[in-house]
């Protein structure tokens, strides 16, 4: 009996290569076969998947809607006080003043503006008339015709006219139209002779102050006859020459007229009377349209 460890190693089989071979011939066939499935495959059909498709995909959850976020605004930086600045006074506002009325005619500090207005006459010609009266309580003195009652007192007519200072401009006028009046005292006879005579007395007055050349500026006289509004005097008495001397104003009226034609008269009591319609006085103290008489008598 042979002992084991006498016997003769046993021989080592050498490894077979039939299963390398076989091993890369699957390999190729694999490979052959993978590269015929991808040929038959069109362009595009592999993201066409239903698997692989976008539209498959889950949609992503959206964001619930709400404010923006806020962002956090930077501390603002300590105020450095600013050097004062001089600068000039802002000038006001210029405020608008208003229309200036026109200056008067003449500068003579005894006589005072009373109206303006406009008359026409009855073809529709119209004149621009301005009343002037003595200042004050100048009026006639009662019962003459020479005098002119001032403070209580009586003066000759001509102290009223000596400082009569017409401007030049007066002699581009139409016409200068004296006055005359009578107060309610007395007969209508005495009344009238004394309006008549005081209106006279006024306009050569004014004609020998006039600064124009001879026969330049025509001065006429408007008889207004007496004053028929009552007057009530004091207890006891029937005269009162201080209450009625309003009713006797040395006044004249001032006349511009662009028509030669027209029909001074007409325009002027046209004027008055819309003056006296509208509450608007020409002479101080009394109505024109209470008066007896409007007698003009035009000079040209």
């Amino acid at each position: 009996m042979t002992n084991y460890y006498d016997l003769p190693p046993p021989e080592k089989k050498r490894p077979s290569l039939w299963w390398a071979v076989l091993l890369l011939l699957l390999l190729f066939l694999l490979g052959v076969w993978a590269t015929w499935w991808s040929l038959r495959l069109q362009p595009g059909e592999l993201g066409q998947e239903p698997a692989l498709a976008v539209s498959s995909l889950p949609a992503a959850p959206l964001a619930p809607a709400g404010p923006p976020p806020t962002v956090a605004e930077p501390e603002p930086l300590p105020e450095v006080p600013a050097e004062p600045v001089e600068t000039a006074a802002a000038e006001p506002d210029p405020v608008a003043e208003p229309a200036a009325e026109p200056p008067p005619l003449f500068s003579d500090v005894r006589w005072r503006e009373t109206a303006r207005f406009t008359g026409t006459d009855a073809a529709g010609r119209s004149a621009e008339f301005t009343a002037y009266v003595l200042v004050g309580d100048e009026t006639w003195t009662y019962a003459r015709a020479d005098a002119v009652f001032a403070a209580g007192l009586s003066q000759p007519v001509e102290t009223a006219f000596d400082k009569l200072n017409l401007g030049a401009g007066i002699c581009e006028l139409t016409n200068v139209i004296a006055v005359g009046a009578a107060s309610v005292e007395g007969t209508s006879e005495q009344n009238t002779f004394l309006s008549h005579t005081r209106g006279h007395a006024l306009r050569a007055a004014i004609a020998s102050n006039l600064p124009c050349e001879a026969g330049v500026l025509p001065t006429s006289v408007l008889d207004l006859g007496y004053s028929r509004a009552d007057v009530v005097c004091p207890a006891g008495r029937t005269i009162c020459p201080d209450v009625s001397a309003p009713q006797r104003p040395i006044a004249m009226v001032l006349v511009k007229s662009d028509d030669p034609e027209t029909d001074i008269g007409q325009a002027l009591q046209s004027g008055i009377a819309a003056q006296e319609d509208a509450g608007a006085g020409v002479l101080p103290g009394v109505k024109v349209s209470d008066y007896s008489a409007f007698d003009l008598r035009i000079s040209r």
